[in-house]
């Protein structure tokens, strides 16, 4: 066709407007929609190896709270995706919480079901990765070859908050070969340098979220007295960060047990905390002197440094409870109770079972 400018121009000015206009209003809901695909929708790719008897699929979970990081719960699961005969898998959705928060990615064994999913630490079985996501994270995950674990020292492909916490991981991970470390001190020692390393990362690392994740790996039990300015210190970083997320109510909340005399009420929850130890304490002798004088037979008890929780399990192993029972009564990890096995092994002066069961019963 032969068109000179004027003509075409004619032809052009022909078309009424009200068309041109229902024309750019549907480019722009176009763009928009191809836009909103793109970017608000969270993507993890990747590769895992599956030796050692996996289930070919892959579960990403999130973790609502920080106390949550180690759990491994079939309600916190939000997304599942199949595993190739190449190991390789996809993870797509736009569901997420609008603040980013910690996920956990991994894998349970043939014999397991979602429902009493475990969560492998260390060696060969090591299931698990945590990473950061919102509903714009894109994430490429290779696990390492040379290790039969699902991730083991896997690379990464993505954005800042979950390159440091790729870096976290490897902290973090390989230092759990201490918990098979039959000398108190020895064990004692690893803690402590893995305390150290946590702490430090905690205070360069850019990424807050990372940060936070390391010191919510440290003991805070053990060791705030020694590092209380750290944590401190973190609690203002977090605060300007993400002032309304619910990781900052968490931290918030740990401190205030810790430290109640630097956070909100803190001289009436100071004064009402000494009464009500007094309290407890002259009751609790009240009932031991009458105990003994009804029964002169000494109650099974440990040493009185225990914590709480090891308490727990000190009892647990006088019922005869192997460390995967206890494990599960107190919904905690077993490289936790082998943790806290230790410890109160060293406590109260033993080295095995067979010396506590010959001590207390």
């Amino acid at each position: 066709l032969r068109f000179s400018k004027g003509r075409f121009l004619k032809v052009i000015f022909s078309v009424p407007l009200l068309t041109l206009c229902y024309m750019l209003r549907l480019v722009i809901l176009l763009f928009v929609l191809i836009m909103a695909s793109n970017g608000f929708c969270y993507s993890i790719t990747g590769k895992v190896n599956m030796e050692g008897n996996w289930q070919p699929q892959i579960f990403l979970a999130t973790i609502n709270k920080l106390d949550d990081y180690y759990d491994a719960k079939a309600e916190a699961i939000i997304n599942t995706a199949a595993i190739d005969a190449s190991g390789n898998f996809t993870l797509q959705g736009d569901n997420l919480p609008q603040e980013p928060r910690y996920y956990r990615l991994y894998l349970i064994k043939e014999e397991h079901s979602e429902f009493n999913a475990c969560l492998f630490v260390g060696g060969e079985e090591h299931n698990f990765v945590h990473v950061i996501l919102d509903n714009s994270t894109e994430l490429e995950l290779t696990a390492d070859t040379t290790t039969y674990a699902p991730f083991g020292d896997y690379s990464l492909v993505g954005d800042a908050n979950n390159l440091s916490m790729k870096h976290l991981n490897t902290l973090v991970y390989p230092s759990y070969h201490f918990y098979e470390i039959k000398f108190p001190s020895e064990l004692q020692f690893s803690q402590d340098k893995l305390n150290r390393d946590l702490i430090h990362f905690a205070d360069t690392c850019q990424s807050t979220l990372a940060a936070l994740a390391a010191l919510n790996n440290t003991d805070i039990d053990e060791y705030f007295m020694v590092f209380n300015e750290d944590y401190k210190a973190f609690a203002e970083r977090l605060s300007k960060a993400y002032p309304n997320h619910t990781y900052t109510k968490d931290y918030y909340r740990k401190l205030r047990y810790f430290t109640p005399d630097g956070y909100d009420d803190a001289l009436l929850w100071k004064i009402v905390s000494a009464v009500l130890a007094i309290i407890c304490m002259a009751l609790g002798l009240v009932i031991i002197n009458g105990m003994r004088s009804v029964n002169t037979q000494e109650p099974k008890t440990a040493s009185p440094t225990l914590t709480p929780q090891e308490e727990k399990i000190f009892r647990l192993i006088l019922d005869g409870k192997s460390n995967k029972e206890i494990a599960a009564d107190l919904y905690v990890e077993l490289s936790t109770v082998k943790t806290h096995i230790n410890k109160l092994y060293s406590k109260i002066g033993v080295g095995s079972r067979k010396e506590l069961f010959a001590k207390y019963q």
